[in-house]
């Protein structure tokens, strides 16, 4: 027996007709973070001195935005200066972190 297909664009539409404000803000603000969080995998994965393992486990057991705004100067200076995938890497953890903070360092958490 063949089951109606059902086309995931009306679903989802469906999906946001029927959820409300606070629960679509969590949905994005939960997406947000873990793009982030996979920029910083990649960014940590580029890493190539004896702090990679350290850091690379502390990306991947952060669970907040926050976690990740205070590993940021740690992965900024042990990634590679002159490696042009670090770089890129570099531009890619900054429009994160500039979209989850857009204040810059005033609207950062406190530690």
């Amino acid at each position: 027996m063949n089951s109606p297909q059902i086309d995931p664009a009306i679903s989802y539409l469906t999906f946001l007709a029927t959820v409300s404000d606070e629960r679509l803000a969590r949905v994005a603000a939960r997406r947000a973070f873990v793009e982030m969080k996979v920029s910083f995998m990649r960014a940590a994965a580029l890493v190539r001195n004896s702090a990679a393992p350290m850091l690379q486990r502390k990306v991947r057991s952060a669970t907040e935005v926050t976690e990740l705004w205070r590993l940021r100067d740690e992965l900024f200076d042990n990634l590679p200066a002159h490696d042009p995938a670090a770089i890129a890497q570099r531009a890619e953890l900054q429009y994160h972190l500039d979209s989850a903070f857009p204040t810059g360092t005033a609207g950062a958490p406190l530690e």
